[in-house]
């Protein structure tokens, strides 16, 4: 790996941190708090609920068509329209989501549910939008990108006053960042539904991973999603305060992982188990590192940004970061592994991953509450972690992978 690969991934990821330090910073130190403050204990509720399947969404349909661009260029040809068809049916994906979410949460306004099915649609188009920059490796613009999806979360955030509703403070962000994309890009532009000859193909990457990426992704939005049927109002907001801190460096992995996918991409040498060693290694060492800093910092973030519930959620703080900082890293990990093994690895640990967190995540949450929800999610996530390890030695060793990068 040499020198000018090492500067020109650490510049990109300059760039990266940049935007996504924007992006979350306006979300978690304004947006969220703002809500918390504003809302109901109900309606509260109801904001983190939706984000959550607003999330789920994106970072699995979005994320999906994005890496399976990613992984498609290195390989063979593919069309615009391959990914504009697959995102119509993440579209209408949409609709039906929206529709059970607002019946789950016995809610009936047809103009709450156009609202919240337009942000799901824009959010799935804002996370595959990216990919005009990782593929082009322009991080500068990159950077831009989210830099913009900051300035409309912070103007919707000022006009609250005005139109009462954190649907138009969402879709103002997403919005802006898909149409610079579509304005100033490549991906939206030509026959945008005119298919290549390797459309079948291109379709089964796409939906394998982001059926993949919804399996593992359903954890790191599941206590949204789940706190309010199983415990009281408001419990929600104890249990996102205790973990926002890691959830704004898991909220990094998506994008950050794209850098590390885009010059994987770009770069023809192969991966030695040595050299596999020593990145688990370094992930073993961040993990510690991590867990530390993400706590010394959750105890400063909640008592000054959400003092309501800084005591419900300080003993919480421990064990909800560390398992953020475990999801952080095996996704990080698994975008190396997908560097040489084939995707399906990524299809079957979603599947584990999945059984394990209905098997024990849920009946832990339904005994023990919010300690279940979190002792649940760290014991998964740390198994994540080594499984996917697991799975990259096994492939490097079978596949004898000899060479030294």
């Amino acid at each position: 790996m040499n020198k000018s690969f090492l500067k020109s991934l650490a510049n990109d990821l300059i760039y990266s941190i940049a935007g996504l330090i924007a992006m979350n910073g306006v979300m978690q130190f304004f947006v969220a708090p703002y809500m918390s403050e504003h809302l109901s204990k109900v309606d509260g509720d109801t904001f983190l609920f939706f984000m959550a399947l607003i999330g789920l969404m994106g970072s699995s349909f979005g994320s999906g068509t994005n890496y399976a661009r990613m992984v498609i260029s290195t390989k063979r040809e593919s069309t615009n329209g391959d990914y504009d068809w697959f995102l119509l049916f993440a579209a209408a994906i949409s609709l039906i989501v929206t529709f059970v979410g607002m019946k789950m949460r016995s809610l009936t306004n047809p103009l709450l549910f156009l609202g919240i099915s337009l942000v799901m649609v824009m959010s799935v188009l804002r996370y595959y939008s990216d990919v005009e920059f990782r593929l082009s490796l322009h991080y500068r613009k990159f950077c831009l990108f989210y830099v913009l999806i900051a300035v409309g979360y912070a103007l919707g955030l000022l006009l609250f006053p005005l139109h009462r509703s954190w649907i138009w403070v969402i879709l103002l962000g997403e919005t802006a960042a898909v149409l610079y994309v579509a304005i100033r890009g490549t991906i939206y532009r030509g026959q945008l539904f005119a298919v290549s000859s390797f459309k079948k193909q291109n379709w089964s990457v796409m939906g394998a991973l982001t059926l993949s990426y919804l399996l593992s992704d359903f954890v790191a939005y599941a206590d949204r999603i789940l706190i309010p049927f199983f415990g009281d109002a408001g419990d929600s907001y104890v249990f996102y305060a205790a973990t926002v801190v890691g959830k704004i460096m898991a909220l990094m992995t998506t994008p950050l992982n794209g850098v590390i996918v885009g010059h994987l991409a770009k770069y023809k040498g192969k991966i030695t188990v040595r050299l596999f060693l020593g990145i688990l290694a370094g992930g073993l060492a961040f993990i510690g590192v991590m867990t530390g800093a993400t706590l010394l910092a959750s105890h400063v973030f909640v008592y000054l940004w959400y003092p309501g519930v800084y005591d419900q959620a300080k003993g919480l703080l421990p064990i909800a970061n560390a398992s953020q900082v475990f999801f952080f890293a095996s996704n990080t990990m698994m975008v190396v592994v997908l560097r040489f093994a084939p995707e399906r690895y990524q299809l079957y640990l979603g599947v584990a991953y999945a059984i394990l967190f209905f098997a024990l995540v849920v009946p832990a949450v339904i005994l023990w509450g919010l300690w279940g929800m979190a002792g649940g999610l760290l014991l998964i996530n740390g198994l994540k972690f080594c499984m996917i390890s697991g799975m990259g030695l096994y492939h490097l060793k079978r596949k004898r992978y000899t060479e030294e990068w």
